[in-house]
């Protein structure tokens, strides 16, 4: 356990003040008896996987922060992949896709941890996590629990972890996928990958900014046809490339990012009538 620690290192877009307490559990166990510690002591929990979703103001987290990246782990059962949460999705992919197992080509190259992977339910328009999630291990204030995917009320984008209601650090995940060949694979994989690479903008981000409305066009050609490209606040501004990618220039400037996404969004409401709803999670 650690006191006032920066967050900005450990986000993506190298945002966000000091966390009141800061925590890196190491086993399951040590998981829930932090929560169980931050129960007794009434602070509110915030698990942090790698940081590539996530918005922490810069007055800090005044709670205790819970990162998943010592649990590790990556194996192979039948057509099954177990990977403890804090492992990197991409790399979880590469390994299903070196035994010729398919389903999560797409995930190759995404940004993130097994954990975020599920919470956020990630995915791309060539599959999302809740396709291929079979189970979640977990742990509460009170020891292990066991989740099925409808458990967890996946949605785009969503899912029961993120409103934090119980809290719960996902400790594991098994994937079900199916049997093709490491040359499908891996040529799927990077032809995905190469295909993202292009059409993306790079730099320190989050990812898209906000999540595509359920009907009419996505956020990014809404934010584009609005104008957004190219705005600016402070250290921070909208990709050429990408109408929905925030780009930080700055560090420990969360206010900057903030203003200029809440800018974007009133510009969509104002041309649209369209409500965007941020998909980057904003911790307060």
């Amino acid at each position: 356990m650690r006191e006032r620690v920066p967050l900005h290192r450990l986000t993506s877009l190298r945002v966000g003040g000091e966390a009141r307490y800061f925590a890196s559990p190491s086993s399951p166990e040590e998981g829930a008896a932090l929560l169980s510690w931050a129960e007794r002591e009434g602070l509110s929990p915030f698990v942090l996987g790698a940081g590539t979703n996530v918005i922490f103001p810069d007055s800090g987290y005044g709670g205790l922060v819970i990162t998943t990246r010592f649990l590790t782990g990556i194996r192979l059962s039948g057509s099954r992949i177990i990977a403890s949460a804090g492992e990197p999705l991409s790399r979880i992919a590469w390994h299903a896709c070196r035994a010729g197992l398919s389903g999560l080509e797409w995930a190759y190259g995404i940004p993130g941890t097994a954990g975020g992977a599920v919470a956020m339910n990630a995915g791309t328009r060539e599959g999302d996590i809740a396709g291929v999630l079979v189970e979640v291990e977990a742990v509460s204030p009170s020891g292990r629990i066991r989740l099925a995917p409808s458990d967890l009320e996946l949605g785009y984008r969503e899912s029961a972890l993120l409103d934090r209601r119980i809290p719960l650090i996902v400790t594991s995940v098994t994937f079900e996928l199916a049997r093709s060949s490491p040359e499908r694979t891996i040529g799927l994989a990077r032809r995905l990958l190469d295909e993202r690479r292009e059409k993306l903008p790079s730099g320190p981000s989050a990812g898209c900014a906000f999540k595509n409305p359920s009907e009419g066009p996505p956020a990014g050609e809404l934010l584009d046809r609005a104008g957004c490209k190219g705005m600016r606040v402070g250290d921070v501004f909208v990709s050429s490339l990408h109408a929905n990618f925030v780009i930080n220039e700055g560090e420990r400037n969360a206010s900057e990012v903030l203003e200029l996404m809440e800018r974007m969004r009133r510009r969509v409401e104002e041309r649209f009538r369209v409500l965007l709803e941020p998909e980057i999670i904003i911790c307060e």
